[in-house]
């Protein structure tokens, strides 16, 4: 129960960062070389991504892994 709330907290935290950025599903996803339907799930705290997917996403909204992981 606490593991979901840690990735529904992180999937916020993507779209935050994202929306700051003026960035779309479309613009991050297709950044970070995955499906926009995954991303979906990632905001939306449905699934675990991997480490390797998160330096993916950090990396397309040109912010530091820990600055993703600040907080959550």
């Amino acid at each position: 129960m606490q593991g979901d709330f840690f990735y529904q907290r992180l999937g916020l935290r993507i779209v935050l960062i994202r929306k700051t950025k003026g960035m779309s599903q479309e613009d991050l996803s297709g950044g970070a070389h995955m499906d926009r339907t995954y991303l979906a799930r990632i905001e939306q705290g449905r699934v675990n991504p991997s480490l390797r997917v998160l330096h993916k996403i950090a990396r397309t909204l040109k912010v530091t892994l820990s600055f993703l992981l600040n907080g959550v």
